[in-house]
């Protein structure tokens, strides 16, 4: 599994990207509509599993259901449960990882000068909308700010670069 450190985060994402633009930074983020899938099939495997005889089998019923649903919810969506954003000068790239051929490698990209991007707090995450006024083309991703979460080094950096306000 690819680091988490900024520079292992801009290496993969020039090795999806295959050019050698500069990468001023990028994160792990991922589609923020999938955090519903992972309540639904949390709670369809917790109830699936809630007739076993111990304690435990419904919480891995509800880990392994709300994995399931979120695989399934992403791919349904063409991309990867973990995206990879990169930031160059000029464009914001969103990328698939590790798709092994199934899916395409750039999920959307977007020109700096030419994308609205809205920022929301939603406790220690944040909601990333990226659209293009003049084609309609949007994107919400949810990203981690907490210290507790290991993606969140580099979610900070593309928020900071995207908002310099951000936090």
């Amino acid at each position: 599994m690819p680091g988490t450190s900024e520079a292992d985060l801009i290496a993969e994402a020039r090795a999806i990207l295959g050019t050698d633009e500069e990468i001023l930074g990028a994160g792990y983020f991922g589609l923020a509509n999938l955090r519903e899938a992972q309540v639904i099939g949390g709670t369809a495997g917790a109830l699936a599993t809630t007739a076993a005889a111990d304690d435990l089998t419904p919480g891995i019923g509800t880990l392994a259901g709300s994995m399931l649903a979120v695989k399934a919810s992403a791919e349904e969506q063409g991309v990867t449960v973990k995206l990879l954003v990169a930031v160059t000068p000029d464009t914001i790239h969103v990328l698939n990882q590790d798709t092994g051929g199934r899916l395409r490698a750039e999920v959307a990209s977007f020109r700096r000068d030419h994308v609205t991007i809205h920022i929301a707090k939603v406790g220690l995450s944040r909601i990333l909308t990226l659209t293009d006024p003049a084609t309609g083309a949007a994107i919400e991703l949810h990203g981690a700010v907490s210290w507790l979460a290991a993606q969140s080094t580099g979610d900070k950096v593309v928020l900071q670069l995207l908002q310099p306000d951000a936090d």
